[in-house]
């Protein structure tokens, strides 16, 4: 019940949307003339699964409309700042990225429809917090309640890297190349860490961090630190 009041509170009368069905941990359904209506126990399954992720996830249909979402997006939209949720649908602080994540959208999953595999990402300024939030979009499941209907989804994944990211080390070693050294140094600044931080907790001065930094930069190819963390996000758990 918690969840439902929570998503009632984020998507209902605040957020305006157009006649939505709300239903159990958070999923949304605008009720449309023709549209096929998914099952509730099917959404409630799909919610339950983006429970399980540490950063926000929203499932978005062919419409541009949320179909699910977790707190942790929850939590992210009910802010309206970089990212939110407006009777259009999902809506960026400037005109530019809201067209930009929409057709992002679009593209993921028109991708889906012929089987290619499609991974975009891109960075959403904010106003009030002190780093972008990073939305990375991936094919989602179909959600085939209906035959001869257009159920495909995008799943779309929120990270806040002022909340701290954890990232798996082993991964960025074999991903990019990394020294154990330099992983560990690499997740401590996608946690949002600056480097004269991070050194400090590493216990190394902050002359080596720099230098572990410039070989980070040169291996991942990336040049600022919010680059390295969008290049890291495969390596996020």
């Amino acid at each position: 019940m918690d969840n439902i009041e929570s998503s009632e509170r984020c998507f209902g009368t605040e957020s305006a949307l157009p006649d939505p069905l709300i239903g159990s941990l958070g999923e949304l359904q605008p009720r449309r003339r023709g549209d096929a209506v998914v099952p509730r126990d099917v959404l409630a399954a799909l919610t339950y699964g983006l429970e399980l992720l540490r950063h926000g996830a929203v499932l978005t249909a062919h419409d541009g409309h949320p179909r699910a979402a977790n707190r942790a997006a929850l939590a992210i939209l009910q802010k309206r700042d970089g990212l939110w949720l407006e009777r259009t649908g999902l809506v960026a602080d400037t005109t530019t990225d809201t067209s930009l994540l929409r057709q992002l959208l679009h593209n993921v999953i028109k991708a889906s429809a012929a089987s290619r595999a499609t991974d975009s990402t891109m960075i959403l300024p904010r106003k009030a917090a002190h780093s972008p939030l990073i939305v990375r979009v991936v094919p989602g499941p179909a959600l085939d309640s209906s035959p001869g209907t257009d159920n495909r989804t995008a799943l779309m994944k929120i990270y806040d890297p002022d909340l701290g990211l954890e990232t798996d080390t082993r991964a960025l070693v074999r991903l990019y190349g990394l020294t154990r050294g330099e992983a560990t140094l690499a997740a401590h600044l996608a946690k949002g860490k600056s480097i004269e931080g991070a050194a400090a907790d590493l216990c190394i001065s902050p002359h080596t961090a720099r230098s572990q930094l410039k070989r980070i930069f040169m291996k991942t190819d990336t040049h600022r630190q919010t680059e390295l963390v969008v290049r890291m996000l495969p390596a996020v758990l």
